[in-house]
């Protein structure tokens, strides 16, 4: 079988060429045709024109010397042609698989170009009717398939004896010898159209429709030969005894490929249902998310509703928090992240375990009171280690009231022993203190905190970590002014 155009090849949509197994392009539905194709470049038409013109001329050359004896065979065989094509399986919605090609390699054999000139147009006008007469894809296609089995057959009977015809090394080599004819003429042509059809490369098409089918060619052209050997020898009967195994071939293919499309489809229905169901839990999971995250920020809320000095507080740290750890490296989609935010939001939670009455005390606190107050990190790890979501962040309020010289509480770890989010925390905590009203004092100008910060860099805090707090200094002075003057007013 012949490779050809399509309609959509060319409108410059997309290139379809046919393989020896016949695999061509299914025409779009009505609902799929596009309304308006944008028409054919005009180089791509004058070679449809050219080709077509071509096989006119073929077949102007070869059919006076058409022999007039055995006409009974030469019609069955084409006729058998036209069958095979008709007969082609259609895979999977958009290929269709026949063994046409080879009843026409059989018709170059016994008949010579002259007889293939005949077989190959009138196949192809009868793959065009009813529709697609007389347009550039019909010019093609008639004068495609008539160009390549005609110069195969050319090829062929220039090799061989066809007076009488008999297996020999001789008559194998000029069937490998017709079968690349065919294939060079038949790529050459139809990655030429679809090239400036889709203004891809040559090579590129190439590649992706003809690289691979070269063996069928060789396959089919040597099946051919078998057909045309069967007929020398036995007439009719050996065509029909040919014809058996492909026709099985044809019924075992078609239940393989109903059966297949049906599982697809299954598949496919499957397929459908499980990515709906995956939409629908990344929606659920964003819902959760934000549940949570509600939740969260509600419980900060109430925290320092209940501490009278530090209103907004969990929620500033939370700020500069993520701020510095974002300039420290910490990807935003980590699981990290998501630790270090909840821990800062949340790092205060322990302090429900703490009397009002310490809590709020207006003046200094006792010795005893400030080791009561220190038990509030221990208190929030006990409360959310258990809680799957926010164990890691426990870790983090475990230790967020430790410090980078190892004097912190409440197990006195040193350095990188300290859990990177709380030592993040610990300079976004601090700069928050200095930088809020208290009852016994105004609140810091930022770059007094900056300064105090700095001073202790190496002692009460990470020097990496007071790096990343200075780079972000400028951008918090802009909203602590802002948080000033709505003071104010």
């Amino acid at each position: 079988m012949q490779e050809s155009t399509d309609k959509d090849s060319l409108t410059a949509e997309r290139q379809v060429v046919d393989s020896p197994t016949d695999m061509q392009a299914r025409q779009p539905s009505s609902q799929e045709r596009p309304s308006g194709p944008p028409p054919l470049p005009l180089r791509a038409a004058l070679l449809c024109i050219a080709v077509f013109l071509g096989g006119a001329g073929i077949v102007a050359l070869y059919v006076p010397d058409f022999p007039r004896s055995d006409l009974d065979g030469f019609i069955l065989l084409t006729v058998m042609t036209i069958v095979a094509d008709r007969m082609g399986i259609i895979a999977y919605s958009d290929s269709k698989i026949s063994i046409s090609y080879i009843c026409l390699f059989a018709i170059a054999i016994l008949y010579g170009p002259p007889g293939i000139v005949i077989a190959a147009p009138i196949t192809a006008l009868v793959l065009h009717l009813p529709r697609n007469v007389f347009s550039y894809r019909f010019l093609f296609n008639i004068g495609n398939i008539t160009l390549a089995n005609g110069l195969a057959a050319v090829v062929l009977w220039g090799l061989i004896d066809h007076e009488t015809l008999e297996i020999s090394p001789e008559l194998i080599v000029a069937t490998l010898a017709a079968a690349a004819m065919t294939y060079f003429v038949n790529s050459f042509m139809v990655t030429g159209i679809a090239s400036m059809a889709t203004r891809q490369s040559v090579m590129t098409i190439w590649r992706e429709k003809f690289q691979w089918v070269f063996p069928h060619y060789v396959v089919f052209g040597l099946l051919g030969l078998a057909m045309a050997l069967s007929y020398y020898a036995l007439g009719v009967t050996g065509l029909a005894v040919f014809a058996a195994p492909p026709l099985m071939m044809r019924l075992a293919i078609k239940q393989y490929i109903d059966k297949t499309a049906r599982n697809v489809a299954i598949l496919k229905r499957k397929n459908e249902q499980l990515e709906r169901a995956n939409q629908e839990i990344v929606a659920m999971t964003g819902r959760l998310k934000e549940t949570y995250n509600a939740t969260l920020e509600a419980l900060a809320a109430a925290l320092d509703a209940r501490d009278s000095e530090t209103g907004g507080h969990s929620s500033r740290v939370t700020v500069y928090t993520m701020d510095m750890a974002r300039e420290m490296g910490v990807d935003d989609k980590s699981p990290e992240w998501v630790n270090i935010e909840r821990a800062a939001l949340l790092h205060d939670v322990g302090k429900i375990g703490i009397s009002d009455a310490i809590l709020n005390k207006a003046g200094p606190l006792t010795p005893e009171e400030w080791q009561e107050m220190r038990r509030h990190p221990a208190i929030g790890h006990e409360l959310l280690r258990d809680v799957k979501f926010l164990s890691d962040s426990a870790q983090i309020i475990y230790t967020h009231h430790e410090r980078y010289d190892g004097k912190g509480y409440p197990t006195g770890l040193q350095g990188e022993e300290v859990p990177l989010g709380a030592r993040i925390f610990a300079v976004a905590d601090a700069f928050d203190a200095m930088t809020s009203d208290r009852p016994y004092r105004r609140a810091l100008p930022a770059q007094k905190a900056r300064e105090e910060i700095l001073s202790n860099a190496g002692s009460q805090f990470d020097p990496r970590v007071v790096e990343a707090f200075l780079n972000c200094l400028s951008a918090w002075e802009e909203r602590l002014e802002t948080r000033r003057e709505t003071k104010v007013a």
